[in-house]
């Protein structure tokens, strides 16, 4: 009876965030990377899926130095790729369209040093982030004149650690501010055959962002 009315009269802090997101390099990435084992037969670059990264979270405060709750952030990216020129002298060519996409939900906590008044409120903060999933590959094969198209999906949930950083200055009930974001999971590829069996859903964000506190 004392810690629920605690909670429900605690301060809510909504927020939004948009930046970009930069994708684990290639030489971090295992050699069962489905996008490592692609650049052993396809011409892209892995940070070609670097994009931008948009979000939101709820969040309450726990006295002055607390805050915790849950978000939602979305992130797509499509990559093309070709068949190497010296593979494309056998008369036949491979170009493989790659659409990687995670939907996340963070489970977070940030700590405050300086209290949640600070006229600049620099924070630290971790927690655990669920990743629905999906890889998609999008193959044409043209052999002469014959073109043939096919397609292959995997998709599932797993989650991972999460930390980041970053600061705000209130301005009234509005905060602006900006946080790195930094997130380390791999997903297991089940579904139709590619060429890796794992797909790392790691990444930095580094995102601006607004929060609105409600009484």
């Amino acid at each position: 009876m004392l810690v629920v009315p605690g909670v429900t009269d605690a301060q809510q802090v909504v927020g939004i965030s948009v930046g970009q997101f930069s994708v684990v390099s290639e030489s971090s990435r295992s050699t069962d990377d489905v996008l490592r084992a692609n650049r052993g037969f396809q011409t892209f670059d892995i940070g070609d899926f670097d994009n931008i990264i948009v979000g939101g979270d709820w969040m309450l405060a726990f006295g002055d130095y607390v805050e915790a709750g849950a978000g939602l952030e979305f992130y797509q990216r499509s990559v093309s790729g070709a068949q190497p020129v010296d593979e494309a002298t056998t008369g036949s060519s491979l170009a493989v369209d790659m659409t990687v996409r995670t939907v996340s939900v963070p489970i977070t906590a940030r700590l405050f040093p300086l209290t949640r008044d600070a006229h600049v409120q620099p924070y630290v903060g971790g927690g655990a982030t669920v990743h629905f999933w999906r890889y998609t590959e999008e193959r044409v094969l043209t052999v002469g004149s014959f073109s043939g198209q096919s397609s292959a999906i995997d998709q599932g949930i797993t989650a991972g650690p999460v930390i980041f950083g970053g600061a705000r200055v209130p301005v009234g009930a509005v905060s602006i501010g900006g946080e790195v974001r930094y997130r380390a999971r791999d997903a297991r590829l089940n579904g139709p055959v590619f060429a890796g069996t794992t797909l790392k859903l790691g990444g930095i964000s580094t995102v601006a962002t607004i929060q609105f506190r409600i009484p």
